[in-house]
């Protein structure tokens, strides 16, 4: 369920949780795209089917450094069916988003950022792992 933040800040935080995850690198240079403004995903562009594609590409990735592939997304399909897959990929990984996926349709605001944010925090998490720390006795 969309978390009821505004998309602007939460764009904040994506754009922080990219940087730790090497973004630029490793999605930006690689698939050809510009590294994403920290409004990008919250505000309408003045392309929005870049902007959507954008956003598929960068969930595919995200699925992807997930461990988990997809098979069959392309850029040209209808923005519809990109967004149902969308959240059915989500609910496989264990995201329940509680929103129609009409409202990924856009590429921008915050059911959007909502998706991005899940999968960046996700991403971390796999990624980093955090251990109790150890006291020895001296």
């Amino acid at each position: 369920m969309p978390s009821g933040e505004d998309p602007v800040i939460m764009m904040d935080t994506i754009v922080d949780h990219l940087q730790l995850l090497d973004y630029e690198n490793k999605f930006c240079k690689q698939k050809g795209f510009k590294p994403v403004a920290r409004t990008f995903f919250a505000l309408p562009a003045s392309n929005a089917s870049e902007q959507f594609i954008h956003f598929i590409s960068l969930v595919s990735w995200l699925l992807s450094i997930n461990n988990h592939q997809v098979q069959g997304w392309n850029k040209y399909d209808d923005p519809m069916t990109a967004s149902q897959n969308v959240v059915l990929e989500l609910k496989k990984l264990g995201i329940e988003l509680n929103m129609p996926p009409g409202k990924l349709k856009s590429g921008h605001g915050e059911e959007v950022c909502t998706v991005l944010l899940r999968l960046t925090e996700m991403s971390l998490k796999n990624r980093f792992k955090f251990r109790k720390p150890q006291i020895k006795d001296d």
